[in-house]
């Protein structure tokens, strides 16, 4: 069976999944997805998306289902080996899930977008920014699971956000530029 991705394509969580499996060169299908239906529970019993089948794998939650994908199809070249790699990967993929997909994503949904939202944003950024630091990802000179993680959520900001709130940010759009030029974003975008 064919590796399968269920959600819908303008989900930043489906598309970290579509894009880890893109990097590691997985050939997926994304499924059909009924939102909330009893079919969709049976995949995810949260009812959040992505969910992914893969024979007799069923995973749900974008960190499982991106870490099976590097592990079985890119023999973990997304985490890096080195101690210190791999707890900065999990520290950014922790931000990302915790604090980032708040503020750079649910506070900006919908046409209606408070101030404060968009203050939070910008601060969410600006602390992004300032953790990138120097580097050319967020966890070293490779791409990780991390940066998958973040690029949907910062390029779903940046589509709410006026340029003021990230043309300022010298280093993540240093990254973001680097990471729009990779294949596996271009596919994914083209998808």
């Amino acid at each position: 069976m064919k590796p399968t991705i269920y959600g819908f394509a303008p989900s930043t969580y489906t598309q970290t999944a579509l894009l880890t499996a893109a990097e590691v060169g997985a050939d997926v299908e994304v499924g059909p997805l009924e939102f909330k239906q009893a079919s969709h529970l049976a995949k995810h019993p949260y009812g959040k998306m992505p969910a992914f089948e893969h024979d007799d794998v069923r995973l749900f939650e974008t960190l499982a289902i991106a870490t099976y994908l590097d592990r079985a199809f890119g023999n973990g070249r997304l985490s890096p080996a080195d101690s210190v790699q791999q707890a900065t990967m999990l520290q950014w993929i922790s931000v990302a899930i915790d604090y980032a997909y708040e503020d750079l994503v649910n506070g900006l949904h919908g046409d209606d977008t408070k101030a404060s939202a968009i203050t939070a944003a910008c601060e969410q950024l600006a602390l992004l920014d300032a953790g990138l630091g120097q580097r050319r990802f967020f966890a070293g000179d490779a791409i990780t699971l991390a940066d998958l993680f973040l690029y949907p959520m910062i390029e779903y900001a940046s589509q709410k956000l006026d340029s003021s709130g990230l043309k300022h940010l010298k280093a993540l759009n240093r990254w973001r530029k680097l990471m729009a030029q990779r294949p596996s974003t271009k596919q994914v975008k083209s998808a």
